[in-house]
């Protein structure tokens, strides 16, 4: 079988056919793009009004609010929201996440006995007891490599505590204060 190609033959392809086909993409494509134009031009305006009736509610909103309100229930409404923000600021607070830190940061030879808050301060102030002295540094040392703000070591005493068979045993009594607990 010999296969050649005649190059002075006729093409097969209709091309008034492919001409009508191309043109009539276009124009269709032409016409989403006006209609896609239309649509995005129709939300920019709804978004513009929609922003001047949302400025002219908050007007509305300021204006009432301030002259519905005399300054003593201006001030009373603002403590309450203070009031309300601080109580939901201490309920925030995840005291179990705290107590794992604290945990983990206790050498063996320290406990802890008490703990005073405040969160106005955002301070904590830790009470306890150390063995030694040397308890008492790598506990600070590492209050001090963790994440709160200040560690300060406001006293520090000899005490005796019981050592559980009946006798007495010296031991360090200690007061810290965490700042950037809260």
């Amino acid at each position: 079988m010999k296969l050649t190609l005649n190059l002075a033959s006729r093409s097969y392809v209709n091309q008034r056919a492919m001409k009508h086909t191309y043109l009539g993409l276009l124009l269709l494509l032409l016409a989403l793009l006006t209609w896609q134009l239309t649509g995005i031009l129709q939300q920019q305006q709804e978004i513009t009004q929609i922003q001047g009736q949302l400025q002219n509610l908050q007007q509305q909103l300021q204006e009432n609010s301030v002259a519905g309100l005399s300054p003593e229930q201006l001030k009373s409404q603002q403590q309450q929201y203070q009031d309300a923000q601080a109580l939901l600021q201490r309920d925030a607070f995840r005291w179990t996440a705290l107590f794992d830190r604290l945990e983990h940061l206790l050498p063996s030879g320290a406990s802890i006995r008490s703990l005073n808050p405040d969160y106005q301060k955002s301070t904590l102030v830790l009470v306890g007891v150390v063995k030694e002295l040397t308890d008492l540094q790598t506990l600070l040392d590492r209050l001090h490599a963790d994440s709160f703000t200040q560690v300060f070591l406001q006293n520090q005493s000899q005490i005796l505590v019981s050592d559980g068979a009946g006798g007495k045993k010296s031991a360090l009594s200690y007061s810290i204060k965490l700042e950037g607990v809260f």
